[in-house]
């Protein structure tokens, strides 16, 4: 089984040519820039937390933070982290 990146794990549709992205736009995680392929993923698909500009169940990351809530919470940040194990990149990385 391929490795799921964050759209296909929260099927948001943010994805370029998704069924949301024309109507809330497309997700930074899922384009092209630093920390693409980080954890086996698509673009930063499966380093969204690291990523400015992502939502988490429509609350951007400022007003997420803001809730005292924190992506390191997030059943995807739990899922990658599992599946990684100690192979799990954080931050971004040039690759």
């Amino acid at each position: 089984m391929s490795k799921q990146n964050c759209w296909e794990i929260k099927d948001c549709g943010r994805e370029p040519g998704g069924k949301n992205a024309q109507n809330l736009g497309v997700c930074p995680a899922a384009m092209a820039g630093e920390g693409n392929g980080a954890n086996g993923g698509k673009n930063r698909g499966r380093i969204c937390w690291s990523v400015a500009g992502t939502f988490c169940d429509n609350f951007e990351l400022s007003a997420f933070s803001k809730e005292k809530k924190s992506c390191m919470d997030c059943p995807i940040h739990q899922q990658i982290k599992k599946e990684e194990g100690e192979n799990l990149q954080l931050m971004l990385r040039n690759k």
